[in-house]
């Protein structure tokens, strides 16, 4: 029974629980010896023991002598012990049921088992695990099937549904008169307020010896609504249970206290294939002809179960044609059942949350997460906080990747740099895309027929005067434009100057020696420079942009004198293949550089420092001509050297840190 993960309700007639697991003494015991002293059933003996001793760690009811008392508190308990429907095709579950448990093992360090139940001396404390993720990624039909699986284990259980909707409608009382019904019998709980309940919860909990409860608190949003269901203290002092807490949010998780989180991310591609196939074709697998359909569906789902039951609704028992239409409608837009889950989480947010949001989904996706902070408070926004307000979301995730910066895989093997990326799933990237569309200040553009409708009007007038908040990702042959970002300075629409915060130049046209003026450099924050001819950077001083943080420039082969004094709060330097630079002034009066890159540079010959310098990075490369370093004993912040192939004495790694 145990093998099957059959539900077991344990009843313990005319016998202690605590006497399974000693089953060497008493009755069981003198039972055993008779069996082993005859040499019966020896294959089995084993196999009964462990299954009786498992059985005593499994909360049941204990009975004297009343049978017919015993066999109606078994009927009750069965009709109380119904089991929550999960999911019409359970695919992946059990696997990751295991995962779960097995996270749960690492985070607390010792058994899961052992953790979340009451050992043999009824001592412990109760146990509260978090499980996040964003809407529609499975947190419900996990935790039912956690139910499902422990709650035999336990004495008395609840699952309550959807708390946040409930506390939207002011509601939260019958939630806590459903726990009072569950867990303490009351038949009719009755009190005024949801204050009253939590009052009334606390005096049970207190009051009810020591229990084993199994409560599942799904879809958590605030504090407010743990503490009046949860009433923490007093069951986490009092009782050997486990609670499990779904939120979209695990910051809700973090502020309650609650140190074990299990963030579900959704299905991997086969699991999610298997399901697609399971609600479309009745079976694990693709009707002949539409393998390629359904690789295309799972796809555009992105691992999500909700995509995949509402997408395989639409197309089951049509034709190959409805499917292609349909793959086509979902590409553009998202179907109102998943539409109306996603934004849920977006609507919780404050106004800057929302802006970021949609920045990501417009913009900033693969991109260095480093570089959209720096863009989001050049804005004057908090973006390291609100970025992480939007992972605690789960809305917006960071993923670790690897890019080479220049060529350093010739130079050096340790080369490959572990750098952070912003990413985002696939339908939370359209609804991001589709709240810019419905906004008329600022405006977001990033669709290449939004700025092909504008290349008419002239660059000059859009980037002077203009109501967008940004450009993005233009590209052309005469023009050469990478433009991602605009802040507004005015809400006059007439009136608004724009101050740009990202630009890159992809192979700028020849004809021009430096960026034009009517470009506004006055809040630059990035600056990315690749191919075209360039002699200098700006014609005057005027242009300079003071405010920038990032400058990246390669193969500018016209380019020979660099001068960065000014740009007093860049913080990173990155010059590739510029072969005819021979000099690069002002470094040394950068006290917030942290990394500098130079490589393929043949004619630069020297570099000084600054006593207060800031670097902690510094890699140079293939500069054949360079022969002096100044002011490198002052780096008191250095951690990392890398040099290959410069005159200056050869040096693989050198990595210095001082205190």
């Amino acid at each position: 029974m145990l093998q099957s993960s059959a539900k077991i309700i344990p009843v313990f007639y005319d016998v202690e629980p605590s006497a399974l697991g000693h089953i060497e003494k008493g009755v069981y015991g003198k039972a055993f010896s008779e069996y082993e002293s005859k040499k019966r059933y020896t294959e089995k003996l084993e196999e009964w023991k462990q299954a009786l001793q498992s059985i005593s760690f499994i909360a049941g009811e204990k009975f004297n002598s009343d049978y017919e008392k015993m066999v109606l508190a078994v009927q009750k308990e069965v009709q109380r012990r119904r089991f929550l429907h999960v999911s019409k095709y359970p695919v992946g579950l059990s696997k990751l049921v295991e995962h779960f448990e097995r996270y749960c093992i690492d985070k607390l360090v010792q058994d899961f088992e052992t953790q979340f139940e009451m050992n043999e001396q009824g001592e412990g404390k109760s146990k509260i695990v978090g499980i996040f993720g964003m809407g529609g990624v499975g947190k419900t039909t996990l935790s039912k099937e956690l139910f499902n699986r422990k709650r035999s284990d336990y004495s008395r259980s609840c699952f309550l549904f959807d708390v946040r909707e409930a506390s939207v409608k002011n509601d939260l009382h019958s939630l806590q008169m459903k726990l009072l019904r569950e867990l303490f019998d009351e038949r009719d709980p009755s009190f005024s307020s949801v204050e009253d309940g939590t009052s009334c919860l606390s005096n049970h909990f207190t009051g009810s010896g020591n229990p084993k409860f199994l409560i599942v608190l799904d879809d958590i949003n605030h504090q407010e609504q743990l503490d009046a269901l949860l009433v923490s203290d007093e069951l986490n002092n009092s009782s050997n249970s486990l609670v499990i807490v779904t939120a979209r949010d695990v910051g809700v998780l973090i502020n309650a206290g609650i140190t074990v989180g299990y963030h579900l991310k959704g299905m991997d591609t086969d699991d999610a294939k298997e399901l697609f196939c399971w609600h479309a074709f009745s079976q694990p697998y693709p009707s002949s002809g539409y393998e390629k359909l359904v690789d295309l569906f799972v796809d555009v789902c992105g691992g999500l179960p909700l995509s995949l039951q509402v997408l395989d609704r639409h197309v089951h028992g049509e034709d190959q044609k409805f499917w292609e239409l349909e793959l086509n409608k979902v590409k553009k837009t998202l179907p109102q059942d998943i539409h109306k889950r996603l934004r849920i989480s977006i609507e919780m947010l404050d106004n800057e949350e929302k802006q970021i949001f949609m920045d990501v989904a417009c913009f900033f996706i693969g991109e260095l997460t480093k570089d959209a902070i720096r863009v989001w408070e050049g804005s004057g926004w908090s973006g390291q906080h609100a970025l992480v307000r939007l992972q605690n979301k789960c809305l917006v995730e960071e993923i670790k990747d690897y890019k080479f910066r220049g060529q350093f895989e010739d130079l050096f093997e340790d080369s490959r740099e572990e750098i952070l990326v912003l990413r985002m799933h696939d339908h939370l990237r359209d609804l991001g895309q589709e709240m810019a569309d419905e906004l008329s200040h600022p405006r977001r553009l990033w669709r290449s027929q939004h700025l092909q409708s504008l290349k008419s009007k002239g660059f000059e007038n859009i980037l002077t005067k203009a109501n967008f908040r940004c450009l993005h990702s233009f590209s052309d042959a005469s023009m050469g434009f990478t433009i991602k970002y605009f802040l507004e300075e005015s809400d006059n629409i007439v009136e608004t100057s724009t101050a740009l915060l990202w630009l890159e130049l992809n192979y700028w046209t020849h004809t021009l020696t430096s960026i034009p003026p009517w470009i506004p450099l006055q809040n630059l924050q990035y600056l990315q420079i690749r191919g075209g001819g360039l002699e200098s950077l700006w014609q005057n001083d005027v242009q300079v942009p003071f405010q920038l943080k990032v400058l990246r420039i390669y193969h500018q082969w016209e380019l020979k004198e660099l001068s960065l004094g000014f740009l007093r709060f860049l913080e990173e330097i990155t010059i590739h293949d510029c072969k005819n630079l021979k000099s690069v002034t002002g470094i040394s009066d950068l006290r917030k550089l942290v990394e500098l890159n130079i490589g393929e540079c043949q004619n630069l010959r020297d570099l000084s420092f600054v006593r207060f310098s800031c670097l902690e990075k510094i890699r140079i490369y293939k500069c054949w001509n360079l022969i002096s370093f100044g002011g490198m004993s002052y780096l008191k912040k250095l951690v990392e050297l890398k040099i290959g192939l410069c005159k200056v004495e050869e040096v693989k790694t050198v990595a210095k840190v001082h205190p």
